[in-house]
């Protein structure tokens, strides 16, 4: 009898797993189905800024993040624990007329303020991204990455910022983000290193 209740008890068990198992997908589904829909939206800068406040996107205004950092991290601890998942990042730039010349300003001012969608994909194995500027129909780019990186440091002293904190699409892997700097000043041909910085925040 109590082997018959055992086995009974553990086909019961499966049974919730698996309903547990097909709901997470569906969920999973369903999100990423709105994460694209929301990617593909052509609208202003303050409209996809709203929408994405609204959602449940990451939101970076002028290299800050405003909105979705515990979206951020819940991303980042599934692909650290080597789970596929997707995220939607909104990167909302102004014009700052005081830190720029006034030749400059008048020749970039039109262009602004703009907001760039980038929805990134991990499949178990490879970081794919999509990058859409929101008034536009087409993409801006596509590209695939093998890791994503985290670092944070320090500001240099003429920065308008104390510290940085990266998560950084690489190819190859850099012990900071110091060695990842170096190449993008280096006149040096191969000290480059293709990157993405997908999140950032400064403060």
């Amino acid at each position: 009898m109590r082997k018959i209740i055992a086995v009974l008890l553990f086909i019961c068990m499966l049974t919730a797993l698996t309903a547990c198992t097909g709901k997470k997908t569906d969920t999973s589904a369903k999100d990423k189905e709105k994460m694209e829909e929301l990617f593909q939206k052509v609208c202003s800068a303050d409209e996809a800024l709203k929408l994405s406040k609204e959602s449940d996107v990451v939101v970076m205004e002028d290299l800050k993040c405003t909105s979705g950092k515990a979206v951020w991290d819940d991303f980042y601890e599934s692909v650290s624990a080597g789970k596929s998942a997707s995220v939607l990042c909104a990167k909302y730039y102004t014009i700052d007329k005081e830190h720029m010349s006034e030749e400059l300003y008048e020749q970039e001012k039109d262009d602004y303020p703009c907001l760039y969608f980038t929805l990134l994909e991990y499949d178990g194995n490879t970081f794919s991204i999509k990058v859409r500027l929101s008034s536009s129909e087409k993409n801006e780019r596509e590209d695939s990455y093998k890791y994503l990186q985290h670092f944070t440091g320090n500001a240099p002293a003429t920065a308008l910022y104390s510290t940085y904190d990266y998560y950084v699409l690489v190819d190859e892997k850099a012990e900071n983000w110091e060695e990842i700097e170096a190449g993008l000043f280096s006149s040096q041909y191969g000290t480059y290193r293709k990157h993405d910085i997908i999140y950032a925040d400064y403060k």
